[in-house]
Parts: structure tokens; C-alpha cells; sequence
């Protein structure tokens, strides 16, 4: 959980505060390099006191998928051997195997199960998904499971998501419900 002292670099004009753990931060032209500075600020006091703090870019193409990716970062960010990702070696690269649904649940849970296994309830950790807005209807389901998953099994990790002010709406209403329960 974002501390009090780290609350307090927060610019209010550009954020708008859904909850202690989901907050959208705005980056239009007006006020863009705030935005960018109180990230900066908030990467530097997380490191600081030992916390994780991961950044994403969710541009539509992403490399690759957004579970793939976020667990290739908190591996990084683990400094240890963290659980194996891949797909089993009979479903790589043979779409035959195994429907792309099956592939999709294996690949989920394997993330689940790392973030399960990395929780440190007393270590301040962040995830910033920029440019949530321009993120895939995929690639924002995929994070609005991410944060359910996050309530449903008190996970502590504080979402950043940083968008165009005017672009609100290109948010899928999937994600615009969980963060309008937050």
C-alpha cells in the first residue's frame, strides 16, 4: 500500500482517486509532464523502501500477451528463480495440441500462482499500465481480471492507470465496472 508520505506527490488535477489500490492519472498535453514527473517520483520512493514497482506500456500491438509479459517483469523484479512460465513443450508451437483457450488458462494460471507466491503484505508494490486507453479490448479484460484477482485473494499491489483525459470511454465497460467498485 502506497504509504502517506508517497500519497502526498500526488498531483490531485491529474488524478482521479477510484480507491486506495486502483488510480487512473491522467497524461493529455496539459498537464502531461506532471504526469510523467509523479511517476517518476513514485518508481523512485517505492524503490527506495524496497518495493516493487513495474511498468507497462499497454500501446496496442504489445508484444506479446499481457499475462506473458507482466510475469516476465515480476520475475525481473523477484531476483530469485521464480515458477516456469512456458507452455509445456507439447503445446508449443502446435496450435493441433490444444485449443488457444487451454493455452490461454495455463498461461493464467502459472501468473496467478507467481503472484500468489510473491505477495510481501508489508512491501509496497505498484503496477503502472500506461496508456490504458489505447490498450486491446483483450488487454483490457485482462486487466480487469487482474484486479479482481488481486481483491479476491488481498494481494497488495497498487494499480496505476494512466490515460488521455477525453478517452475515458475507450475504457471496455467490463474494466469501467471493476473500477467503478473500487
Amino acid at each position: 500500500m502506497l504509504r502517506t508520505s508517497s500519497l502526498s506527490q500526488w498531483n490531485t488535477t491529474t488524478l482521479e482517486s477510484l480507491s486506495e489500490r486502483v488510480r487512473l492519472l491522467y497524461h493529455d498535453e496539459s498537464i502531461g509532464e506532471e504526469c510523467w514527473e509523479t511517476l517518476e517520483d513514485l518508481r523512485e520512493n517505492t524503490l527506495e523502501s524496497e518495493g516493487q514497482f513495474i511498468s507497462l506500456d499497454l500501446t496496442e500491438p504489445m508484444a506479446e500477451p499481457l499475462p506473458e509479459m507482466l510475469y516476465g517483469h515480476l520475475k525481473t523484479a523477484r531476483w530469485e528463480p521464480a515458477l516456469q512460465f512456458s507452455l509445456p513443450v507439447i503445446l508449443q508451437h502446435n496450435p493441433h495440441a490444444v485449443s488457444p483457450f487451454i493455452n490461454r488458462a495455463i498461461l493464467w494460471q502459472r501468473l496467478c500462482d507467481l503472484l500468489l507466491v510473491d505477495d510481501t503484505p508489508y512491501r509496497e508494490t505498484v503496477l503502472v499500465l500506461e496508456n490504458i486507453d489505447l490498450a486491446s479490448s483483450a488487454a483490457q479484460h485482462d486487466i480487469a481480471r487482474l484486479i479482481r484477482f488481486h481483491e479476491l485473494h488481498s494481494i497488495h499491489r497498487t494499480f496505476v492507470m494512466t490515460l488521455d483525459r477525453y478517452s475515458y470511454d475507450k475504457i471496455i465497460p467490463e474494466l469501467r465496472n471493476v473500477l467503478d467498485e473500487q
